[in-house]
């Protein structure tokens, strides 16, 4: 049996979708395929390192250390759609009202989204060092603690931003966003699947209009060598830092 899961961003959205995913997947290899859905980060990535999951679509970060520790190799990303990130405040509407401790909630420490947020902090010369971080499990709580103005500004994934409701997004002002459009989720199989590589592949590449709008893509394409390893090394530098910091 494959088993097969997704970053829990998406396993919160879209769930029908991804079982049938699942099903189509195993219809088209000709083995059994069970999606197996988890609720945070740090659950979804203990599950791939110890093995319990063959086939995950994971974020930059995660794909990449799956890549350098288990061996995984990312096979399929999503056509025209990459992981911008978006800085939000309910109390603030621009960097110079900020008052120092600056309060910031992400979902967790180990995500291209917190990175980059970072960076963003980093170009628009916050220090870094007046900032007092936490971490909610979920962009979706990032907004609602932002929400409640129990932190001053939180970093968001842009597709979980722009597909709020009206309601939510009138509340939250943009403080800034990125525009890289290069760093990507990532469909990626363990190791013991590489002969069936090319079979799932295929499988990808060709899903259904149905499958896509269920899931909320416009399709998937291969990745690029020269892609794999610009997104491995920024994420290689920034694990490296967290190491850094935690030694």
């Amino acid at each position: 049996m494959i088993r097969f899961s997704v970053d829990p961003n998406y396993a919160g959205k879209n769930l029908p979708g991804w079982f049938m995913v699942a099903s189509y997947l195993q219809k088209s290899i000709g083995q059994r395929v069970k999606f197996i859905p988890y609720k945070d980060f740090d659950e979804a990535r203990n599950a791939v390192l110890s093995g319990e999951i063959d086939i995950v679509y994971a974020n930059p970060f995660d794909w990449v250390f799956f890549m350098n520790e288990i061996g995984f190799l990312p096979i399929a990303k999503p056509r025209n759609h990459f992981d911008e990130v978006i800085v939000c405040s309910k109390k603030y509407k621009s960097y110079l009202e900020l008052t120092k401790p600056i309060k910031i909630i992400s979902a967790h420490k180990k995500t291209f989204v917190h990175m980059v947020g970072l960076f963003l902090l980093e170009k628009a010369e916050i220090d870094l060092d007046s900032c007092k971080f936490n971490f909610s499990g979920s962009y979706q709580s990032v907004i609602k603690n932002v929400l409640q103005s129990e932190y001053d500004i939180g970093f968001v994934l842009s597709e979980v931003y722009e597909k709020s409701s009206v309601i939510i997004k009138s509340q939250l002002n943009i403080l800034d966003v990125s525009n890289d459009g290069f760093v990507f989720h990532a469909f990626c199989i363990s190791p013991r699947l590489i002969e069936l590589q090319k079979s799932i592949t295929e499988s990808i590449l060709n899903f259904n209009s149905k499958l896509l709008d269920d899931i909320g893509f416009e399709g998937f394409e291969t990745i690029s060598e020269d892609e794999i390893f610009t997104i491995s090394s920024l994420a290689n530098e920034y694990i490296g830092s967290l190491n850094r910091e935690a030694s």
